[in-house]
This record gives C-alpha cells, structure tokens and sequence, in this order.
C-alpha cells in the first residue's frame, strides 16, 4: 500500500482541525443564542411581574359610597339605641339606627336575616353583604370568598335595589356584579374600620334567632 505523502497527511489535519472548530463556532453559536433566549424570557417575565403589581396595587375608587353617618357632626349622628320592637329603617339594607340589643352572629346566611340585629353587628365592625335572591352561582361563591374571614356577614335581601350591596355602619355602595373589585376593597376599608362605633367588641356569640319573632 503506498504510503501517504506528508503534504496529504499535513492536508487532512489541517480539515479535520477546520471541522472541529467550525463545530466549535457552531456550538458556541447556539450556547449564545440559548442564553440570549433564556435572557429575553426573564426579562419578560420580569416586565410582567412589574406590570401586574402596578396594576394590582392601583387605588381602587370608593367614592360611589353613600355615607350616612358624619363623626363630625353630631347632629347626624346615627341613633345606636337597644329597642325591643322592630324598625321601620329608611335604607333596605338599614345602615345603621335603633337595634335590638342582641347582635347576629357574623358569617354566612342561606336565609334573610332580621335587620334589628344584623343593625347591631354594624355597630360592631361587621360589613353586611347582601345579595339579591337568585343571583348566579359564581356570583354567590365570589360573596362567599370574601364573607370568609372575620366581621362579615352575608346574607340575601329581598327588595334590595341592586344585586349586590355592601353596607358598614353609617356606609352603603351599590354594585352590578359581586366580582367588581369595590366589594373587596369595601370589606378591606370598612371591615372594623374607623366608622364602627363599638370598635373592638366581637361579632361571634351573638344570636341566630329572630328574637322579636318577626
């Protein structure tokens, strides 16, 4: 067999070095452009987080809240006396007033529950939230989540003028839809806020029972 000539070895080493680097660039190339991939996809994600926290952390507007109420002037003052008969209130949900000198225990109510009472857990701190009957279910659940935690009471309203409705002692707003973000910041403002005339007093082991029969 002949033997190779030192310029056709020297020739073939020379490709192989050739394909080794071009392997080299070519890996070195797709190792950048991995990285470069990786990079571009943090920072998105990163303008992303930034975004939603902005968003999130916006004020939410509650000047659609009706007051009733004014600490300031005690000419318009709320009435906070116990009475023993029922109330005929101006507001349906009431907002606050004469009350039965029991107050209803805070939570969730399948049922309307007596204004007397519920009047009283106002004047603890509680949020009433209310609900027209036959609101959907997801509605329902959105109320539900929010009625979770202490100082809320949820319950249904016949007659109410919307379907959804937040009431704090002195404080009333009106919704279309339990999902809009008001009813959450409401429940954050109000919930043993500084309205409550009684802050501190608890809204548990109060009654469930009408205790006026009506």
């Amino acid at each position: 067999m002949p033997r190779q000539s030192k310029n056709t070895a020297s020739s073939d080493r020379a490709q192989r070095v050739a394909q080794l680097q071009r392997r080299a660039r070519t890996k070195e190339r797709r190792s950048l452009s991995g990285i470069w991939i990786g990079l571009s996809l943090v920072l998105a994600l990163i303008a992303g987080l930034v975004t939603w926290a902005i968003v999130s952390n916006e004020p939410v507007d509650l000047g659609a809240v009706e007051v009733y109420d004014d600490p300031e002037d005690p000419a318009d003052d709320l009435e906070r006396s116990h009475v023993e008969t029922a109330v005929p209130y101006e507001q349906q949900p009431p907002v606050g007033g004469p009350h039965h000198e029991a107050w209803w225990t805070c939570g969730t109510y399948e049922e309307q529950v007596p204004d007397h009472h519920a009047v009283h857990s106002l004047e603890h701190g509680a949020v009433w939230l209310t609900y027209q009957p036959g609101i959907g279910d997801d509605q329902l659940d959105e109320l539900r989540d929010l009625a979770d935690q202490d100082f809320v009471l949820l319950s249904p309203y016949e007659g109410q003028e919307a379907p959804v409705m937040a009431t704090a002692w002195g404080h009333q707003m009106s919704v279309d839809s339990a999902d809009d973000p008001r009813v959450a910041e409401f429940v954050r403002e109000y919930r043993q806020g500084p309205q409550t005339p009684e802050l501190g007093v608890t809204c548990n082991g109060g009654t469930t029972t009408d205790l006026l029969g009506g």
